[in-house]
This record gives C-alpha cells, structure tokens and sequence, in this order.
C-alpha cells in the first residue's frame, strides 16, 4: 500500500506560505480600500504619494536619532522619494483630473508653474540625498546653539530649513495639524540654480528640505487628509 501522506515538514511549509499569501493579499486589499474609487492616472499618483510617505516615515527616526542611521537605507529611500517627483509626479496630473476620488485641488492647474517648481525642488533634494547619505546626520548642537568645535563666524546660515525634529510624519507631510511650522522652512530659491552643491549637506538637512517641498505642497494643492 502507497502511503501518499506528505511529510510533516512539507505540511508545515505549505501552511507557512499559504498564510504568507494570505497575508500578502490582506495587504494589497488593505491599499485598495484605502484607494476606493480611484482608478486609471488618479490611482497611480496615489499609490506614488503613498510610496514617498511611507519611506518619509521610514526615514524620519534616523534623522531624528532615534534608531541607528543606514546609509544605505537612506540612500536607497531617497532614491524612491526622487522616482516619484520631477517629471514622474508631473505627468500623473494632466489637466482637471479631478474625477473620482481625489486630493488634488484645482489650484494644481491654475498654479501650474509654482506646482511643477515645488515637484522639480523636490527630485533635486531627494537626489541629492541619495547622493549625500553617507555624509551623516547634522554634528550635536552645544548649549548655545552652535556645533560643537566649529567655528560659524564666516558662514551665512540663512536659508537652511530648521531642523523636524519632534514633527510626525503627517506633519512633515504636509497633512497634519500644524503644516504652516514647517511649510516656512521651505527655500525660495530654484535648488538646480543654487551655487550650494547640495550633496555637500548632511543628510538630516537635505532631509528636512524634502519634509518642508512636501508640505509646502500639500499646504498648496492638497485637500483633506488621509
């Protein structure tokens, strides 16, 4: 007589991956309720903005020194951040897609100019994060507000968006409740036209210009929060 039983070792194994597919699927049915009504080019930008706030969340405890920094993480977030902006993110707003489900506000398109300028700031800074990783967070302050064996007399700090310790990450997104705190640290001038190399910045600084592009701009053209 054939005994067709499997062994125990194969039954445990299909039972783990059936519950890893399981899993899986509660996972991508959890982002598609989250996403109810939107399809086509709305969808898309959705899922692009989900993705950048998800490895801004990620990011946020290494540059608030919370967890140990890596670089390569970092690196490899900023790298995701500055896939979704420029161009990317500007090609998934055509003209009045406002049908459906949506958080994009008309002003998009009747500011068209100032939303493309915050998009391109953003891919520069997020580029330039990938780059300038392993610079490192920002040296400890001293007490009195200046770091610690550096000698600041002779260089100008003005423009340098103030640190984002202590936000959470929907405010550094630009959706919580106090948006207006950081959304001022954000830079006026054109980041691709700047004398500054911007990979020279540590990476908290760069860090925090993207939190400020992206609460700028959803200060701007995004409504409600999610």
């Amino acid at each position: 007589m054939i005994n067709n039983k499997k062994p125990r070792a194969v039954r445990q194994m299909k039972s783990q991956w059936t519950g890893a597919i399981a899993l899986a699927a509660s996972a991508v049915a959890a982002v598609a309720l989250a996403h109810t009504g939107a399809t086509g080019v709305v969808l898309d930008r959705m899922n692009g903005m989900t993705a950048m706030r998800d490895t801004i969340a990620e990011l946020a405890p290494m540059m608030q020194g919370t967890v140990p920094y890596d670089t390569f993480i970092v690196s490899e977030g900023a790298s995701v951040i500055a896939s979704h902006a420029g161009g990317t993110m500007l090609s998934l707003f055509p003209e009045n897609s406002l049908e459906g489900v949506t958080y994009a506000k008309p002003e998009i398109w009747s500011d068209w100019q100032e939303f493309a300028a915050l998009s391109e700031e953003l891919k520069a800074y997020a580029d330039a994060l990938a780059e300038a990783a392993p610079n490192g967070l920002e040296p400890a302050s001293s007490p009195n507000g200046e770091m610690a064996g550096m000698d600041h007399s002779g260089m100008d700090m003005t423009g340098t968006p103030q640190p984002a310790q202590g936000f959470t990450v929907a405010e550094l997104m630009g959706y919580g409740t106090t948006p207006e705190k950081i959304a001022v640290t954000r830079g006026t001038s054109d980041p691709t036209i700047l004398e500054l190399d911007l990979t020279t910045l540590a990476a908290d600084d760069l860090f925090n210009r993207i939190s400020a592009t992206c609460s700028s701009c959803h200060a701007q053209f995004r409504a409600g929060r999610n």
